[in-house]
């Protein structure tokens, strides 16, 4: 109201002093004057009543204060002054949620080693890596008495379709083994909170797709991608073993979550045999058997299709799953990781499919 009352003392006056302006200029000399004075007056009038406001508002919020404080438990007060709301998390454009914690250490289209989770991995960072957008990530594990660079290598991951498309993680074992074999030297469960905490890590400096996690590995290795779909079907989405190594540990007393099952296998493997063997005491289950027991556990309709891969391999693959079942048969072939067919490329073509 106050600013109403301005405007129209200004619209009056400015009206009058017009008029004025064609009668002698003694008299538009005296209204200029009355003006002035209307106008002084008017904002005189407009400050205290913006003073009067402030005041009543103090007082109510003082008034609210101490009604709140008398409700409080004893020791307990409310701030005299509003707090002010804290400063929002910094976010990645695009909106994914996601903020580093730390400056990421490996660039993309980079090979690099992260100390974290109280042990070591090597990373790959894909070249078209954008922090606005999860990206999967495929965890690597090497086979026994190997090193983590030469798995790294000889499997070819990043020169695959998984390096264009994932990250990819190769965790460094203890005594170059995983558990579930009977050559582990660490304790059961070891490995598997080593595996969680280095995925939190890799969070920690890349915006990572916790959905899209997989893993593959040779050998041993496959034997710990199998532990990984057993123990931490949670975690992961899918996971695919080359020449696998599936001692019994790593398919017993599994969290009955469906996982994307894939295994690439000789059927002239003389060290894991297609159709299973013992070894150091512990049995290998057959390849069949576990094809059989994710069937079950992924809730497949029953029946299988098959398909060639190239000219020496076939494709074994369960019918209406609630995650895919799959074996590739290459036939004949012994205790290798393949190129023809690529190993690498076939495990991403399947897995990628799948999402937690």
């Amino acid at each position: 109201m106050t600013g109403v009352k301005i405007v129209k003392t200004l619209a009056g006056g400015l009206v009058a002093l017009l008029l004025a302006t064609q009668a002698t200029p003694a008299a538009a000399q005296d209204l200029s004057s009355t003006l002035d004075g209307q106008v002084n007056a008017a904002m005189e009038s407009a400050n205290n009543a913006v003073a009067d406001a402030t005041r009543n508002a103090n007082a109510e919020w003082n008034k609210f204060v101490r009604m709140a404080n008398e409700s409080l438990p004893p020791g307990s007060s409310l701030p005299h002054n509003p707090v002010p709301e804290p400063a929002p998390v910094p976010k990645v454009p695009g909106g994914s949620g996601w903020a580093p914690q730390a400056k990421a250490p490996i660039a993309p289209g980079r090979n690099g080693e992260i100390v974290g989770a109280g042990r070591s991995y090597l990373v790959w960072v894909p070249a078209n890596y954008n922090p606005a957008r999860p990206t999967p990530v495929m965890v690597g594990y090497s086979a026994y008495q190997d090193s983590t660079e030469n798995f790294r290598n000889y499997s070819r991951l990043r020169e695959s379709a998984v390096g264009q498309n994932a990250i990819i993680v190769y965790p460094r074992a203890i005594g170059a083994s995983w558990e579930g074999s009977p050559t582990a030297v660490t304790r059961p469960g070891q490995d598997i909170r080593f595996v969680r905490a280095m995925i939190d890590d890799v969070q920690r400096y890349y915006n990572i797709d916790r959905r899209r996690i997989y893993a593959t590995g040779m050998s041993t290795g496959g034997g710990m991608a199998a532990v990984s779909a057993c123990h931490m079907a949670d975690l992961f989405a899918g996971v695919a073993g080359v020449s696998g190594a599936y001692y019994a540990p790593v398919n017993r007393g599994c969290q009955p979550i469906p996982v994307a099952f894939m295994a690439v296998h000789g059927t002239g493997d003389t060290l894991t045999p297609y159709h299973g063997t013992v070894r150091r005491g512990e049995r290998v289950l057959p390849v069949p058997a576990m094809f059989a027991s994710y069937e079950r556990r992924n809730r497949c309709a029953g029946g299988v299709d098959r398909a060639p891969v190239g000219p020496n391999a076939t494709r074994v693959s369960g019918r209406g799953c609630a995650k895919g079942v799959q074996v590739i048969q290459v036939h004949g072939s012994n205790h290798y990781w393949w190129y023809s067919p690529s190993a690498a490329d076939e495990l991403w073509w399947f897995l990628s499919r799948y999402a937690k």
